[in-house]
C-alpha cells in the first residue's frame, strides 16, 4: 500500500493548491459537524436552565437556532467545494497518469508486446487509471474527515466525562482489529479481481478482432464457452471479494450500537442520581452516533480504496519496468544519415535457448541493395528488427555511417528508416490521414506523388471521397493488395535515407508488383535498401543477395553469381520456376 501511495504522490504535486483548498473545506466540514451535537446540548441546557422564564428561553434558543443556520451552510458550502475540487484533482491526475503509462508503453520494444495481450494492456491504461479516481476524490477526502472527527470527538466526549468516555471507546479497539483482519483479506481478493478483469477484457478484444476467423472456422460455440467460462471466474472474484467487504458494515454497527447501549445505561443512571447533566448525556449520544462515523465512512469506500489500491500496483508494475531497449545517456542525432548499414558478428536471440542469429556480418554501402532470403523462419525479419533496433543483439554491432546504433537515439535512428511490414497496420482514419503518416507536414501535391509512385493513387481517386475517404480500423474496408500500396505509399512519403520492405509486395498481384518494381527501381537512386522477398524474381537486380538458412549466411552475392553455385538459392530459384510453369 505504501508502495502504490509513493506512486500517487508524484502525481498530486502539480495540484498542491486545489489540494490546499480541499483541506480548508474538509477543515470545514468537519468542524461543522462537530460544533452540531454541541449546539443540541446547548440547547437541552437553554431549556433545562430557562424553565419557567420565557424570554430568557426564546433569547437562548434564537441564538442556537441561527448558530445551527451558519452551522449548516458552512458545512453544505464546504461539502460543495470538497466534492467539486477533489474531483477537479482527481480527473486531471487520471488524466496524467494515462499519459505516463502511454508514454511508458511507447518506450518498450516488440519483445514486451509479444508476451501480452493487447486488452491486458488497453485495460490498465483506461480502467486502471479510472479505478485510481475515487481514491483521490472520495477516499482521501473520507480519510481525512474521519481521522479528524474520530480526534475531535475524544477530545469533546474527554472534556464531558472522562468516565463515560472511556466506556464509550471500549469497543473500539476490537472494531479496529476486525476491520484490519478483514481488509487485510479484501485487498488480495480486489487484486485478483483486477487481473481477471484484464484477462477478460483481453479475451474479449482478441474475439471481436478475430470475429471472420471464428465464423469461418465455426468457433462461435468454443469462444463463447471461453468468455463464458471467463466471465464466470470473474463474477465469482467479484461476489467474493463482495462478502468479505459485506462484513465490515455489521462490525461497525455492533461497535456503534454497543457503544451506546453503555453510555446509556450507565450514563443514564448517572444522570437520575445528578451526578450527569441531562445536556452532557445527550450530547454523549449525540457524538457517539457519529463516533464509528469514521469507520462507517471508511467501509463505505473501503471497495473503492481497495479496488484503486490493486489499480495503483498494476500501474506501478508498468510505470516502474526498464524498457529494454533505450537510448543511451550520451546518445547522439545522426542528422540524415548517408546510409551505410553494418552488421558486425551479430548474434541475437529471443529466447536464450534458441538463438536466432548466428555471428550475421553484412555490409550495404549507401545507395545499395541488400536482398535477403531464404526459408521461413531463417531470421530474416529479426535483421531488419535489429537495424531498426527494436531489439539489440546480445553479441555483435550494427553500425548506421560507422556508428553503433546503441548510440544513436531512437527517434534519430528512427528518422532515417522507412519500413513497409509484411502484416500491414493501417489506422482508422481517412486515406489521406494514413499515408501522411509517414511525413506529418507534407503537402497534398507530395501525398498524391507518394500514391503515384506507390501505384495507388487511381485506385484511391475512384473512392466515393477520394483522400478524404474513411478505410475503417486497420483498413478493414480494402484488399489486401490495397492496404499494402498504401503503406508503401506511407513510407515513401517518409523519403529516409535507408528503405526496408519485409515481403512489401507480398499481398499484389503480377501487374501492379512490376508497377511497384519500377517505382522502387526509380527510389533506390542515393536510397540504402533492404529487401526481404520470397519471390526471387523481385530482387533479381539487387547489388548484394544474402541466403540465410537457420539463422546464418549461407550464401552471399549477386543473382547471377549465386545461383549458378548448387546452393540453397538456386533450390528456391529452380523451385519458384517450376511452380510459376
Amino acid at each position: 500500500m505504501r508502495i502504490a501511495f509513493r506512486t500517487l504522490l508524484p502525481f498530486l504535486v502539480p495540484y498542491r493548491g486545489f489540494m490546499a483548498l480541499v483541506l480548508l473545506s474538509i477543515l470545514a466540514v468537519t468542524t461543522a459537524g462537530l460544533l452540531g451535537p454541541w449546539l443540541i446540548r446547548s440547547l437541552v441546557q437553554t431549556i433545562r436552565l430557562s424553565a419557567g422564564e420565557p424570554a430568557v428561553w426564546f433569547s437562548g434558543l434564537s441564538g442556537i437556532a441561527l448558530a445551527l443556520v451558519v452551522v449548516y451552510i458552512v458545512r453544505s458550502a464546504g461539502q460543495f467545494l470538497n466534492n467539486h475540487l477533489s474531483h477537479v484533482v482527481a480527473w486531471n491526475l487520471c488524466h496524467d497518469l494515462r499519459t505516463a503509462l502511454y508514454r511508458q508503453l511507447q518506450r518498450f520494444s516488440p519483445a514486451y508486446y509479444a508476451s501480452r495481450q493487447t486488452g491486458e494492456i488497453v485495460s490498465r491504461v483506461i480502467k486502471d487509471t479510472e479505478d485510481v479516481e475515487p481514491v483521490v476524490a472520495d477516499v482521501i477526502y473520507s480519510f481525512v474527515v474521519s481521522a479528524l472527527l474520530a480526534v475531535g470527538i475524544v477530545v469533546v466526549l474527554v472534556q464531558l466525562d472522562l468516565q463515560l468516555a472511556l466506556l464509550a471507546v471500549l469497543p473500539m479497539p476490537f472494531a479496529i482489529a476486525a476491520v484490519l483482519w478483514l481488509t487485510q483479506r479484501i485487498l488480495p481478493a480486489f487484486d485478483t479481481e483486477a487481473r481477471r478483469s484484464g484477462e477478460l477484457s483481453a479475451l474479449v478484444q482478441d474475439n471481436v478482432a478475430g470475429i471472420r476467423e471464428i465464423q469461418v472456422f465455426n468457433r462461435e460455440h468454443h469462444e463463447l464457452g471461453r468468455v463464458h467460462a471467463l466471465s464466470h471466474s470473474y463474477a465469482q472474484d467479484q461476489v467474493h471479494a463482495r462478502k468479505l467487504l459485506a462484513l465490515l458494515q455489521p462490525i461497525i454497527e455492533g461497535a456503534t450500537g454497543l457503544s451506546i447501549v453503555l453510555v446509556v445505561w450507565f450514563g443514564g443512571q448517572r444522570a437520575l442520581r445528578g451526578e450527569v447533566p441531562v445536556e452532557d448525556l445527550v450530547a454523549f449520544v449525540l457524538y457517539l452516533t457519529i463516533f464509528y462515523q469514521p469507520l462507517t465512512m471508511l467501509v463505505e469506500v473501503s471497495e473503492m480504496f481497495q479496488r484503486g489500491i490493486a489499480s495503483l500496483k498494476r500501474i506501478r508494475e508498468v510505470l516502474s519496468l526498464e524498457p529494454d531497449v533505450a537510448d543511451a545517456a550520451d546518445g547522439i542525432d545522426l542528422g540524415r544519415a548517408q546510409g551505410r548499414v553494418e552488421l558486425d558478428a551479430v548474434t541475437f536471440s529471443y529466447d536464450p535457448q534458441r538463438p536466432v542469429l548466428h555471428n550475421i556480418t553484412l555490409t550495404v554501402a549507401p545507395g545499395q541493395t541488400l536482398a535477403l532470403v531464404g526459408p521461413t523462419g531463417a531470421g530474416k525479419s529479426t535483421i531488419v528488427g535489429l537495424v531498426a533496433r527494436f531489439y539489440d543483439p546480445q553479441f555483435g554491432q550494427i553500425r548506421i555511417d560507422g556508428c553503433d546504433v546503441r548510440q544513436i537515439r531512437l527517434d534519430a535512428l528512427r528518422r532515417n528508416i522507412s519500413m513497409v511490414l509484411q502484416d500491414v497496420f493501417l489506422f482508422n482514419g481517412s486515406v489521406r490521414e494514413n499515408i501522411r503518416f509517414g511525413k506529418p507536414d507534407a503537402t497534398d501535391a507530395e501525398i498524391i506523388a507518394a500514391a503515384q509512385a506507390a501505384n495507388v493513387h487511381d485506385f484511391i481517386s475512384a473512392l466515393p471521397h477520394g483522400y478524404d475517404t474513411p478505410i475503417g480500423e486497420r483498413g478493414v474496408k480494402l484488399s489486401g493488395g490495397q492496404k499494402q500500396r498504401l503503406s508503401i505509399a506511407r513510407a515513401l512519403l517518409k523519403d529516409a535515407p535507408i528503405l526496408i520492405l519485409d515481403e512489401a509486395t507480398s499481398a499484389v498481384d503480377s501487374t501492379t508488383e512490376a508497377q511497384i518494381q519500377q517505382a522502387l527501381e526509380r527510389l533506390r537512386q542515393g536510397r540504402t535498401c533492404i529487401v526481404i522477398a520470397h519471390r526471387l524474381s523481385t530482387i533479381r537486380n539487387a547489388d548484394q543477395i544474402a541466403v540465410l538458412d537457420h539463422g546464418r549466411v549461407v550464401e552471399l552475392g549477386r543473382h547471377d553469381e549465386i545461383v549458378a553455385h548448387d546452393g540453397l538459392y538456386r533450390q528456391l530459384h529452380t523451385r519458384q520456376y517450376a511452380l510459376a510453369e
